[in-house]
């Protein structure tokens, strides 16, 4: 293969550690080819104000070659380079206010389409994201995440003082968290000391809720733990329940899958597309079915094996490996065809 001749691609790195596009744009980094010169942008301010593509724009005002890549989908407002801009998922539209909504459509998604590329994390995101924003389809490609390789490598646990059931995750309302623990105070697993364990940091609402569900002492918030220490705490949990309402990809899931641990996850959005037939598939809206779904997952033992067997095997296909090799192909195509 002819090497590829070099060139600068500036980048906006600031997505908080401990989120799931941190660890996106993580791996991306890492595997950068020996051609492609990573400039970070070093912005301040806040990613989610309405005015980042116009920093964006700014910050770019004076660079002429290259490319401008996101790993979390915001373009500039206009740029004399291309840009790749990743999106993850369209939440923002759907679960947060409507002034959000009309932001996405009447902002974003004209400066999508003036991208040259952009990645969507999952055949499901690809679908809707170009239903929505109706831009020519071969500059909208799929990039699955991978899981880091620490997940599977990693044989320790944090040591807890009892069996646990654990969501990874943050709090936002379309995480489904009322409904799991209203699932979980119903099922079988308080009474067999089995408890519950949440990252973040103490939810005021859901602990009101544990409270009044009587459930509080087997209710715990972890706090958001170093990187090194997350391996550990999926690989010392009996399953992980990850019910989302939505997600573009679910990067739990495979996380768990990993780490050797049985998943039970939702039947809507991008999550059937990545748990395949390795995770317990619920109704996120049946408390019924996810009071079922944690029983089987922490207490029936042949099925908590089947589905670890299972996800053994599954999350072979989320590879960062090849994932970031795919990204840096693409980025490479927009660099020559920019060029041409």
């Amino acid at each position: 293969m002819t090497p590829h001749a070099a060139y600068p691609v500036y980048a906006d790195l600031r997505w908080p550690r401990m989120t799931g596009i941190a660890k996106v744009q993580a791996a991306c980094c890492a595997a950068a080819p020996p051609h492609v010169r990573l400039i970070d942008l070093q912005l301040a301010g806040s990613l989610g104000s309405p005015a980042a593509p116009l920093a964006l724009t700014r910050a770019l005002q004076r660079v002429r070659d290259g490319v401008f890549w996101n790993p979390g989908f915001l373009p500039p407002l206009w740029a004399r380079i291309p840009s790749v801009v990743t999106v993850h998922d369209l939440t923002h539209r759907l679960f947060y206010s409507r002034m959000h909504r009309a932001y996405y459509d009447v902002v974003l998604k004209p400066l999508y389409r003036h991208c040259a590329a952009i990645i969507c994390v999952s055949e499901y995101t690809r679908d809707t994201f170009l239903s929505w924003s109706k831009m020519a389809p071969d500059k909208v490609h799929v990039v699955l995440n991978g899981v880091c390789p620490d997940y599977a490598s990693n044989t320790e646990t944090l040591k807890l003082p009892y069996p646990y059931v654990l969501y990874p995750g943050n709090h936002r309302s379309y995480k489904n968290l009322a409904r799991l623990l209203e699932a979980y105070s119903r099922s079988r697993l308080p009474q067999n000391g089995i408890h519950l364990v949440l990252t973040g940091d103490i939810h005021t609402g859901l602990q009101s809720q544990a409270v009044a569900l009587g459930v509080a002492d087997r209710v715990h918030f972890c706090g958001w733990l170093d990187v090194p220490d997350l391996p550990k705490l999926y690989r010392g949990a009996l399953a992980v329940a990850y019910i989302s309402l939505y997600e573009g990809f679910g990067l739990p899931i495979v996380e768990a899958m990993a780490s050797g641990v049985p998943v039970m996850t939702s039947n809507t959005s991008s999550m059937p597309e990545i748990a395949g037939d390795a995770a317990l598939l619920v109704d996120p809206y049946s408390i019924a079915e996810i009071t079922d779904g944690l029983n089987a997952i922490a207490l029936d033992e042949t099925a908590r094996l089947q589905l670890i067997a299972r996800g053994a095997v599954r999350v072979s296909e989320f590879d960062w490996k090849n994932s970031t090799a795919k990204l840096w192909n693409i980025i490479d195509s927009v660099v020559d065809g920019a060029g041409s």
